[in-house]
């Protein structure tokens, strides 16, 4: 009886420090896994604090009423943008634009299915040069699935084509094509409002440029050209 009941007692004795080993082994690795839980929460937190300072550093230019899209400015020098990116639809992209800076010209972003996917496209307008008599932008078009900077004919060329071949107009020698402004229509498309003068101050007509995008050639193109004289 005495050598049974020291056999329990020892039996007893081993099963409690097994216990006692396998909770202090499952205390420990349950410390571990939340110090290491605790450094990756760190981490992230660490990761996102610095994605918002540089997006902080970041100053957007450009928006669309009602929406997350933004264009932002990656660096400003001597009066000029240097790079921008552009938040669209969810997505980031970054381009190497270049602009002036200044609050008299604002830079757009507008929003417009001009390549006609059924998807809204990025249009941005940048300043070119502005001072009496004078203004003119460059115009970038981003498609909105892809975030690709789309083909576009030039207008400026245009005009002058039309200017040499037309007839609405005299003294084409003297002809200033100086006033360039890209515009959303009516019916979602793209237009480019050129101004034309016989000097700086002294406007005679305005040219109204409509595009389409041409599927074979992947760019948009000017489908159509009006020329309204001013009185």
């Amino acid at each position: 009886m005495n050598k049974l009941l020291k056999s329990l007692m020892l039996l007893t004795a081993i099963m409690l420090i097994g216990s006692v080993v396998v909770y202090a082994e499952f205390k420990g690795s349950s410390h571990l896994n939340r110090e290491l839980l605790e450094e990756n929460i760190d981490d992230k937190q660490e990761s996102e604090q610095v994605d918002q300072q540089k997006e902080a550093a970041l100053q957007a230019i450009a928006e669309v009423t009602n929406t997350e899209n933004r264009l932002y400015t990656v660096q400003e020098s001597a009066g000029f943008y240097e790079g921008f990116k552009l938040h669209w639809e969810g997505k980031t992209a970054e381009f190497k634009w270049k602009s002036i800076a200044s609050p008299a010209a604002p830079a757009e972003l507008l929003s417009g299915d001009v390549t006609g996917d059924g998807t809204k496209d990025a249009i941005i307008t940048l300043p070119a040069g502005y001072g009496t008599g004078v203004y003119l932008e460059d115009i970038h078009v981003v498609d909105g699935k892809t975030l690709r900077e789309e083909l576009i004919e030039d207008a400026a060329n245009a005009a002058k084509k039309w200017a040499v071949s037309s007839t609405e107009v005299t003294n084409q020698e003297e002809l200033l094509l100086n006033h360039i402004d890209y515009q959303m229509n009516e019916n979602e498309q793209l237009t480019a409002l050129i101004g034309v003068a016989i000097s700086p101050l002294e406007y005679i007509g305005e040219l109204a440029m409509t595009y389409v995008y041409n599927t074979e050639k992947e760019m948009l193109m000017i489908d159509s050209i009006s020329y309204t004289a001013f009185e």
